[in-house]
């Protein structure tokens, strides 16, 4: 099984976008407009995708073009935000 860590080792912009939900994550505590599906769908997913799972943008790696590291990815980034939301993200 890959884990977080071998996934942001091989791809640095991993770690970076962990930073951003760190920082989303925050915000999201204390706005009660936020939602984790506006989140995910127009910022989140979009992000994830040129770097894990089968549209990768590089070659590079190929086990980062797999379904265990697209599902390792938003397992890890997800588990980030508040609780009460993203259970459904796929």
């Amino acid at each position: 099984m890959i884990t977080w860590h071998e996934l942001a080792a091989v791809e640095p912009r991993l770690a970076d976008l962990e930073t951003e939900v760190r920082a989303e994550a925050e915000k999201a505590e204390t706005d009660p407009m936020w939602s984790f599906s506006i989140y995910w769908s127009r910022t989140l997913r979009p992000a994830i995708k040129p770097l894990v799972g089968w549209d990768r943008d590089t070659g590079a790696y190929p086990a980062l073009h797999t379904e265990e590291a697209w599902h390792t990815a938003i397992s890890h980034l997800i588990g980030l935000l508040p609780a009460d939301g993203g259970g459904w993200a796929t």
